[in-house]
């Protein structure tokens, strides 16, 4: 059984840059912070939306306590206090009601937190001085289970009681869930707890089904938390909820990664905040990214959901130029028929891309002042002249300077025996555009039908990629 003890969530994290942003200054939010011992000159209010912390106010110490107070409501969710040198202090709850009191004492935060007139943050500081109790019984009786035989009846013994303390902390959470309803900290709670996996059903040859446990709790993952909720952008552990999904439950391949983010966008329904959260992260994430293939997944997202009305916040400029980018991308993406290039080679003959006859092909753009090339170069040649014979492997490289003199020379002096093109005289349009190719080296590995299977990864990585490939390709045809 999975521990519920260990979910402090709020005060495990760890202390965070804080980012300046809008303050208030009339009353619709009135919250007082009364921390005996704390003499910081000014507290510092912020909150959450995904993975990032915002600065909403600040408050002066003022005979012992400190006054938050705003002319428009706050958004409900988690916030934190912080201190004046931005170190966090506590986190606590904005509901419905926002005009209340915190008392606590320095020495013995979060556990001598209370709240008037907030039932929401009341029942969240008796959780967490719940948690704190139930953490040191249970660090106490783990202590007493290592001095036990792992077989023995005193080690079961304490086991049980583990059992048991877990239980106990199970109802605990369900009784707050379960009396109020609706409430931020019943949402909350919700959210946090995760899906029971029943046993797994037996096979028809008698064995457990081992991928049960997966598959159940992947399709349950979400169970308990409302994507649609816009409260929970709010939290600090919906962002590693999102993660967990995308990095732990989904297999790291475009295609799946794409269905599990759909996914997550069906959950979110019309959740403005919701969508906006989702859709910078995830462009973020994955326009960015360097692992091979997870541009797909980028031009996905602008392809879906960068029409939708949604869109709005994001400054028209952004917007245009991500547009702009995944367009780039998506005639190079991987599985994609690599665009036709007809260049002049060094007899100033046109040389088709299209027309080499070769179950590899190695699209090679480099540069004869380029550093990186002049180390890649005699590495590419080693292996070609190793494998080009045993792959079928035919090297296509495209020379990027306008310079026939120099190319011919790079070309002598490193010995570069493939079809060796010049990528500015071309019957075909600009290579550049062609590929998004903008600096050097850069590889593109295609099929014998010109698919594009690997790309901008370099000699070694192809070597180990083309000898797995056709080894795989060798195994699937029976030889």
């Amino acid at each position: 059984m999975k521990s519920f003890i260990f979910r402090l969530i709020f005060f495990v994290l760890s202390a965070r840059i804080l980012f300046p942003g809008p303050l208030a200054a009339q009353q619709a939010y009135m919250i007082s912070i009364q921390i005996e011992g704390l003499a910081d000159s000014l507290l510092i209010l912020a909150g959450y939306n995904g993975d990032k912390q915002f600065v909403v106010d600040t408050a002066f110490l003022d005979k012992k306590s400190y006054l938050f107070s705003g002319k428009e409501k706050l958004p409900e969710g988690m916030y934190i206090i912080a201190g004046s040198s931005k170190n966090r202090l506590f986190d606590f709850i904005v509901s419905g009601n926002q005009d209340f009191t915190i008392t606590g004492n320095k020495q013995s935060l979060p556990n001598s937190l209370n709240a008037r007139n907030s039932k929401d943050n009341q029942l969240l500081f008796d959780y967490i001085r719940f948690l704190s109790d139930k953490q040191k019984q249970q660090a106490a009786l783990r202590e007493l289970q290592r001095r036990f035989a792992p077989d023995s009846d005193s080690a079961a013994v304490t086991g049980n009681q583990l059992d048991l303390l877990n239980h106990e902390v199970k109802r605990y959470i369900e009784g707050i869930i379960n009396s109020y309803p609706g409430t931020f900290i019943s949402m909350f709670l919700r959210a946090m707890q995760e899906p029971e996996v029943p046993p797994a059903p037996l096979l028809p040859n008698g064995r457990p089904d081992s991928t049960f446990p997966y598959r159940y709790y992947k399709s349950h993952f979400w169970d308990n938390i409302d994507l649609s909720d816009a409260r929970i952008i709010r939290t600090p552990f919906i962002h590693n909820k999102v993660e967990q999904f995308l990095g732990k439950m989904t297999v790291p391949a475009p295609d799946s990664l794409i269905v599990a983010i759909d996914e997550l966008f069906r959950r979110i329904k019309t959740s403005e905040e919701a969508f906006k959260y989702l859709v910078w992260y995830l462009t973020v994430k994955y326009e960015s990214s360097e692992i091979m293939g997870y541009d797909a997944v980028f031009v996905h997202l602008v392809d879906t959901y960068y029409q939708d009305r949604r869109m709005g916040w994001m400054n028209p400029t952004v917007k245009e130029n991500l547009i702009k980018r995944a367009k780039a991308l998506k005639p190079v993406l991987i599985g994609k028929t690599a665009p036709e290039m007809i260049l002049l080679d060094t007899l100033k003959n046109p040389v088709s891309l299209h027309h080499i006859l070769a179950d590899y092909t190695i699209i090679y753009f480099w540069d004869p002042d380029c550093s990186h090339c002049k180390k890649e170069s005699p590495l590419m040649r080693d292996f070609y002249l190793k494998n080009r014979k045993m792959l079928n492997l035919e090297v296509y490289a495209v020379c990027m300077d306008t310079s026939w003199t120099d190319m011919k020379q790079y070309i002598r002096k490193n010995q570069l025996p493939w079809i060796n093109v010049n990528g500015f005289y071309s019957v075909t349009p600009d290579f550049r555009d062609r590929y998004d190719v903008h600096s050097s080296p850069v590889f593109f590995v295609l099929d014998r039908e010109k698919r594009i299977i690997a790309k901008r990864i370099l000699t070694p990585q192809i070597e180990a990629f083309l000898n797995q490939h056709s080894g795989r390709k060798k195994n699937l045809s029976g030889q």
